[in-house]
């Protein structure tokens, strides 16, 4: 394959600071706690909604996002049907895992941990500035499937008036570019 320098400007790179985080992407967007910025860089992944685009189109065998945390926040339990690593890029990083989010492990910078299939996991900052976590998972955008929540975060999503279309993605009104929280 011959690929041009502007070709592969144009198709295969991500300029950070023209990469736009998207808006509510999961059903845990509004829920106190859990909010953060969601940059795609290569596959859509699990996300739900609809309107995300990552950065570098096309087929990847592999999901790629950075995720901005704000200080105590993070990501409620949930679980996937591909791998998920994650690397905290500038400070530390509390994960949970478990059923009821019994474990927890803090990871420091540059540290990494790969999830396992299934587990349900999520993670949060505990540090006095943002957190930038670079985040991939594995598979295609068939393969990775949709995300599983725990049966408790669906239920505290019901009163935040964030709800599922026919498809299982967020509904459009829910998609708003004026919200900055993702997940």
């Amino acid at each position: 394959m011959d690929i041009t320098p502007q070709q592969m400007e144009a198709t295969r790179v991500a300029r950070w600071g023209k990469v736009e985080p998207y808006g509510e992407t999961f059903i845990e967007s509004r829920l106190p706690g859990f909010t953060k910025r969601l940059y795609k860089i290569i596959n859509r992944g699990v996300l739900e909604n609809k309107g995300v685009q990552p950065a570098i189109q096309g087929a990847h065998r592999f999901g790629v996002t950075l995720i901005e945390v704000p200080v105590g926040q993070g990501a409620n339990l949930h679980s996937h049907k591909t791998e998920e690593v994650f690397f905290p890029l500038n400070g530390k990083m509390i994960v949970i895992w478990g059923d009821q989010g019994e474990h927890q492990i803090e990871l420091n910078q540059w540290d990494c941990i790969s999830m396992p299939t299934g587990v349900m996991r999520g993670f949060r900052n505990p540090n006095d500035h943002a957190l930038v976590i670079y985040s991939v998972v594995g598979g295609t955008d068939e393969e990775v499937g949709r995300i599983e929540w725990h049966p408790d975060v669906l239920k505290a999503a019901e009163g935040t008036g964030l709800q599922y279309d026919e498809t299982g993605y967020l509904k459009n009104e829910a998609q708003g570019a004026d919200r900055q929280v993702a997940s």
